[in-house]
């Protein structure tokens, strides 16, 4: 396989991480010094990153929430 078509794994962040990069892609989308059209696209990832870590801290909850609740077939399953 070329190196060109390997793909690289992604770096996982955490939803906090997430709400970090959000809030600098906001400060720079109202830098009144940059292009309007620059500062719409920090906007426009400001809140793809909003959403990202909207989504994690989601599953970061349901994985949470999953340990806490007793497995009511743990009987069936092996704990070795």
């Amino acid at each position: 396989m070329s190196h060109a078509l390997q793909r690289h794994p992604r770096m996982s962040l955490r939803p906090e991480q997430h709400f970090h990069i959000a809030a600098a892609y906001d400060k720079a989308a109202f830098d009144l010094s940059l292009p309007t059209h620059t500062r719409a696209a920090f906007a426009k990832k400001a809140d793809w990153f909003r959403l990202r870590a909207r989504v994690g801290k989601k599953i970061e909850q349901a994985a949470l929430t999953k340990q806490k609740e007793p497995d009511p077939f743990g009987f069936i399953t092996s704990t070795h």
